[in-house]
């Protein structure tokens, strides 16, 4: 199964920093790994919550498991660097985005969060976001729907499609 994996620069884990091989190379989890141990990736829905400094396209093998906001597996491998990956833009359209919930219903509170947006990293800024979704639109299901606009928006803007 195609899917993604966020790493950090050089292509480390950013939990565990584990070096992935960026040649191909397949990398296991330990046998006999309790359920949570294997190898995570995302499926296009779960981007936005593991934001990272890099964006790989990797191969899973083996049984997927499907959880709330990612999926495991017991091996896999990178396959390509996704270079179009522009955290400055991300960043940007996360801005965008919380100035639209401020001139919806103008808020301090929703100006603040704006302004406060533009000073940080994508993955800061991704939550940052969806904390603003919930204030505009007063329901904690906001903060789901903002992370899903999220991922759409890094699915049109890096052309990422789900393989299988």
């Amino acid at each position: 199964m195609i899917a993604f994996k966020w790493l950090s620069r050089g292509a480390i884990a950013p939990f565990t920093g584990f070096r992935w091989p960026i040649d191909g190379s397949w990398v296991s989890a330990p046998k006999g790994s309790p359920a949570g141990s294997g190898i995570h990736a995302c499926r296009i829905a779960d981007l936005a919550w593991w934001i990272g400094e890099e964006l790989w396209r990797v191969d899973l093998e083996g049984p997927i498991l499907e959880r709330e906001t990612q999926i495991e597996a017991p091996r896999a491998r990178l396959l390509e660097h996704v270079t179009a990956w522009n955290p400055a833009a991300f960043v940007q359209a996360c801005v965008a985005r919380t100035e639209a919930f401020a001139a919806e219903s103008p808020t301090a509170e929703l100006a603040e969060y704006a302004d406060f947006i533009k000073t940080l990293d994508a993955p800061t800024a991704s939550f940052v976001a969806s904390v603003a979704a919930v204030a505009a639109r007063g329901t904690k299901q906001a903060f789901a729907e903002e992370r899903a606009w999220q991922a759409r928006w890094l699915a049109r803007a890096l052309d990422l499609r789900e393989e299988s």
